[in-house]
């Protein structure tokens, strides 16, 4: 049901046309209907890995090391309405308005802070509440996803960081309206 690629050569804050090792970049799915099908890579973890690099390699500075990161990250549209899947939640929250998204260095879990949550009532969006947002297990956020809608959308993230020294980066993350079970969480 879900799919999330990384892809440098979609218009965004994560487009390049070479890494900072040289290669071309493509579009990897990290994630293929449910399945996971590749990792981001640079020119030594493809060839461990017996894989074609797939230019994801970049550093902030041309003194540092290119560190293995996201680009233009998104999970793929699906094929139901958003209103559809709303109507289906009998007691629930619309997490809506990306703001910050984090996620720890084990990827084992991920919050992501919102600029609007609705209660969800009798599949009727209610009350709005301000700076919430969502943190889960990564796995088990996944593996509840029941939905997802055709309504992407696309944002720039200006200062995506990693690495020690930390190396800031810009890039794109984004996705459609998908319903699936993690704790809600309050500001910050």
């Amino acid at each position: 049901l879900v799919s999330a690629y990384s892809d440098p050569l979609l218009e965004g804050y994560g487009s390049f046309k070479y890494d900072h090792e040289g290669t071309p970049p493509r579009r990897a799915y990290i994630i293929r209907d449910g399945v996971l099908e590749e990792f981001l890579n640079n020119r030594q973890t493809a060839a461990i890995m017996g894989v074609e690099p797939n230019g994801s390699a970049r550093a902030t500075e041309a003194h540092l090391v290119p560190l293995i990161r996201m680009t233009n990250t998104i999970f793929a549209s699906g094929d139901r309405q958003p209103q559809d899947i709303i109507s289906e939640v009998e007691d629930g929250y619309y997490v809506a308005g990306h703001r910050t998204p984090s996620i720890a260095e084990s990827r084992e879990n991920f919050r992501i802070t919102a600029v609007k949550v609705y209660e969800i009532k009798n599949g009727q969006l209610g009350q709005l509440y301000r700076d919430g947002g969502i943190t889960s297990d990564s796995r088990n956020y996944f593996m509840s996803i029941d939905a997802v809608g055709n309504d992407l959308r696309i944002n720039p993230i200006p200062n995506c960081g990693k690495g020690q020294p930390m190396q800031a980066k810009r890039m794109s993350n984004g996705g459609p309206t998908m319903r699936g079970i993690a704790r809600l969480t309050g500001p910050g």
